[in-house]
């Protein structure tokens, strides 16, 4: 059902959020602003039909995992700090089916001695959700819209609804995601970059949180037009998972490849000295040309998280600290050396990191 919106938040029954942004450019991203010192109850319908996850039948697939993912970041951070990153499985039955696993898993459950019991996990009046590690690779990054806010009932109960609207018994499942964290009073996700944004990714590689619009505006900068309605749905992630076989096919040979090649570029090289004495350079390798993944992968290479980066600079012209931005990144010479300085930031508890330029030899 391409252009339907996958998962959507029951506003009447949620409550404790507030902004709640969910954007027709990404069917299956919902954001909202919480606050962690208060109780916040967040129900979710997700669109679907058993159906669709059937083989042969319907376009559905099986054996494709089907999950929700919940991901945590500071607001008004610059550099949108990623806290936490947790999931759960959804698993999509028919009426008849879904009583009739519940009725075997409850009746395979009390034939089992007390002692095994203990081993299956007790129901819950929400859904617990299990932690992801946070790596760039497993964690998506959606550019975030600004509407005007949403309002939001104190209604406590729900269950989750089908496409139709209407709440059913056939695909039930209930996300009631209550959590408490004295990490930070307000919490979202990153803010969309500037009206740039279009411009910029027309500039080099495709990186994989574009949206639908940016990526039709990449391929129509790089000479794919004839292919916009071929991929008008697909975001930068979708359009970076196919295969060279795969736009092959789509394309044809010569058009296949040239896509292929402009969607996997050769990485940057950048040389860091991260140890004076003696002095030691290592290679860090940029893909998509961020100033995201340039600070997971330095943080990487110092051997701490990138999570404790408040900032990170290029020293400019009379020793100023330039802050590094992904036009930056992408204009930065291949190959080019720095040497890294680590320095407290204004409130002394996090880091500042400063690439310099090395001293002539």
């Amino acid at each position: 059902r391409p252009g339907d919106r996958i998962v959507e938040v029951d506003l009447p029954l949620s409550y404790g959020m507030f902004d709640v942004i969910q954007d027709p450019a990404l069917l299956n991203t919902v954001e909202f602003l919480w606050d962690p010192t208060k109780e916040v109850g967040v129900y979710i319908k997700v669109n679907c039909i058993s159906t669709e996850f059937t083989p042969k039948k319907h376009g559905g697939e099986k054996g494709v995992p089907f999950r929700i993912q919940v991901e945590t970041y500071i607001q008004g951070d610059k550099m949108c700090r990623h806290l936490h990153t947790a999931s759960c499985q959804i698993k999509v039955f028919k009426l008849k089916g879904a009583d009739r696993k519940h009725k075997q898993d409850r009746d395979k459950i009390l034939k089992r001695p007390d002692s095994e019991r203990d081993k299956y996990q007790p129901s819950y009046e929400c859904t617990v959700l299990s932690d992801v590690p946070v790596t760039s690779e497993c964690v998506f990054t959606s550019p975030m819209v600004r509407s005007p806010p949403l309002q939001m009932s104190p209604g406590p109960k729900g269950a989750l609804q089908n496409g139709s609207g209407k709440p059913t018994r056939d695909d039930q499942l209930q996300v009631h995601n209550m959590t408490k964290t004295s990490l930070t009073p307000q919490v979202t996700l990153p803010d969309r970059p500037n009206s740039s944004d279009n411009s910029l990714v027309t500039q080099g590689a495709l990186i994989g949180s574009a949206t639908p619009q940016q990526t039709m505006t990449w391929l129509q900068a790089n000479r794919f037009a004839a292919y916009l309605h071929t991929f008008a749905s697909f975001s930068g992630a979708d359009l970076m998972r196919l295969s060279r076989d795969d736009l092959i096919q789509i394309c044809g040979l010569a058009d296949g490849i040239r896509l292929f090649n402009a969607l996997h570029p050769r990485a940057k090289t950048l040389y860091l000295c991260v140890q004076n004495s003696p002095v030691v350079y290592q290679a860090v390798y940029l893909a998509s040309l961020s100033s995201r993944e340039m600070c997971v992968k330095v943080a990487a290479l110092l051997g701490f998280s990138h999570n404790q980066l408040t900032h990170i600079y290029m020293q400019g012209p009379n020793g100023i600290h330039v802050v590094i931005t992904d036009e930056l990144v992408r204009n930065i010479k291949d190959e080019a050396t720095f040497i890294t300085e680590l320095i407290s930031d204004e409130s002394g508890e996090g880091l500042c990191l400063v690439l310099k330029q090395p001293p002539p030899h």
